[in-house]
């Protein structure tokens, strides 16, 4: 199954260019959000594999609120931000990785691979096959 990507950005060229490049990837993008709150609507009704999240967003929420949360139930967060000192004071203690929106699209998919590797394999499926393994 593809890993589903919560993308959180509120630049809508920005977020299409992201969202086309990881589904050619083999990720799965349903839908990009350029406001938090309804963003984390999304995230209740769909729990993602990760997140992509922009620090600005649109309404009252910032995105390393969002992020926080998420990161709580269990998500990878990966902060992509123009304002990288906020990002590094507000979303060190529960970022998977933190890049400036500069970052070239091959660095972003790293983060997102090893991000997402590392989430299936803390999933009880993984777990369940390990233990298969070992035993």
């Amino acid at each position: 199954m593809k890993p589903h990507i919560l993308l959180i950005e509120d630049d809508p060229l920005l977020a299409e260019s992201l969202a086309a490049n990881l589904e050619a990837c083999g990720y799965l993008v349903p839908s990009t959000y350029a406001n938090g709150l309804e963003a984390l609507a999304a995230s209740e009704r769909q729990p993602p594999d990760l997140a992509l999240v922009d620090i600005a967003l649109e309404g009252t929420l910032r995105g390393t609120t969002v992020g926080a949360y998420l990161a709580e139930r269990g998500i990878p967060v990966i902060y992509l931000s123009g304002y990288m000192e906020l990002a590094l004071a507000e979303g060190r203690d529960h970022a998977t990785e933190i890049l400036p929106k500069t970052a070239r699209f091959s660095d972003i998919l790293a983060a997102v691979q090893a991000a997402t590797e590392d989430s299936l394999l803390d999933s009880p499926i993984a777990a369940g096959i390990a233990a298969r393994l070992e035993g």
